[in-house]
């Protein structure tokens, strides 16, 4: 298909997508529309929950094995402020992260697929609950990959603040572990005139929180890449009486299990000296969260060798502190996580993201670009 009615096609799916954003696991009427596309090419369809897996078989094999290209297709919790004319008919809900645009882009593959004299056999996975709790990893326990034989996988991801149509990656660590931390400080509350009868919850908040970010900064080599923040703070009921108790929200990222665990035992041991000075109590309660994104280091230079010749390809010199599901099938089989530039747009999970929708063109050709790779 030339680029003006491809992007004429992809423009179609993207906005009527977007108009019918739903939350992870729910993507009911996402998935009739897309059922309802896919069905009119030869490809045998497989649904997982409100996911959609559709194989391509090579009529001319040269390659035994299948490549899969995966999208996501959920939803945020968001309102939509933007005024165009294919908003969200969902209240509270937006395709806030892209989602839809990376849906649009593998159905534009699909019908490209027709057409092409395939290499090997192509599975394109349509991937529900990428924001939570992560469907990833329920297409990956379902067997398909092993079913098709699946030896490796690629995906796009819409990437603001990059120039347009770029694509840009990097070998190794590309998108960080992420796990939610809670922190319950207990001490013990009397009025502010009589600090000496109360254990400062608050007080011992503050100082447990710069130690926690000191320690973030000295624990590990600069190379190895990690986050710890805190992003919200609750504590106390009135001005005139010390607080006992006080919770921290936030946040602990890496690019491996074992640097976690050190992080995470580290805070704990800082607790724990903390409760010995002041006679608090801490709690710490935290989620396992995805694991790290690796992109595989021979499939990625195999890839931007491939990329280079027609597209402006970067290199991404550190990777990324998001977190994403797609970690699930890494974790599987060997795969490549690609940013798709989309120029100076707001940022994701922002509630008025939009893009220049003509990038989806590039993604659906570079998609078939990958296609010359050998298996």
């Amino acid at each position: 298909m030339e680029s003006k009615g491809m992007l004429e096609t992809l423009r179609k799916y993207r906005r009527d997508l977007h108009r019918t954003p739903e939350l992870g696991f729910k993507e009911f009427k996402t998935k009739d529309y897309l059922l309802k596309v896919l069905r009119k090419y030869n490809c045998e369809i497989t649904e997982v929950k409100t996911g959609i897996l559709a194989f391509f078989e090579a009529r001319n094999a040269r390659y035994s094995g299948t490549v899969a290209f995966r999208c996501d297709m959920d939803g945020l919790p968001t309102t939509e402020v933007s005024d165009v004319s294919y908003r969200s008919q969902h209240p509270g809900i937006m395709h806030a992260c892209g989602h839809d645009g990376h849906m649009a882009m593998l159905l534009g593959l699909a019908g490209e697929l027709e057409n092409i004299d395939l290499p090997y056999n192509i599975l394109l996975i349509f991937q529900p609950a990428e924001e939570s709790p992560g469907g990833a990893k329920t297409i990956v326990e379902s067997g398909i990959l092993d079913k098709y034989d699946v030896k490796r996988i690629f995906t796009l991801h819409l990437g603001p603040s990059k120039k347009a149509h770029t694509i840009a990656s990097r070998p190794l660590e590309f998108m960080s572990k992420s796990s939610e931390l809670d922190i319950t400080i207990k001490g013990l509350s009397a009025h502010c005139s009589t600090p000496h009868k109360a254990i400062d919850a608050l007080y011992i908040a503050c100082l447990y929180l710069k130690d926690l970010y000191e320690m973030e900064k000295t624990i590990l080599p600069e190379t190895q890449f990690r986050l710890l923040k805190f992003g919200k703070m609750v504590s106390g009921t009135v001005r005139n009486a010390i607080s006992d108790e006080t919770k921290l929200y936030g946040t602990l990222r890496c690019f491996s299990q074992k640097n976690f665990d050190l992080m995470l035992s580290s805070i704990h041991d800082i607790a724990a000296s903390y409760e010995n000075k002041y006679g608090c109590s801490i709690e710490i309660k935290y989620t396992e969260g995805y694991p790290p994104t690796i992109n595989d280091p021979e499939l990625f230079e195999m890839a931007k060798q491939c990329l280079s010749n027609d597209f402006d390809f970067i290199t991404l010199r550190k990777p990324s502190m998001a977190s994403d599901d797609f970690s699930f099938f890494t974790e599987k089989i060997p795969g490549v996580y690609f940013f798709l530039g989309a120029g100076n747009t707001p940022p994701l999970h922002s509630n008025n993201f939009d893009f220049d929708e003509s990038v989806l063109v590039t993604g659906v050709k570079a998609y078939i670009k990958l296609l010359e790779l050998p298996l």
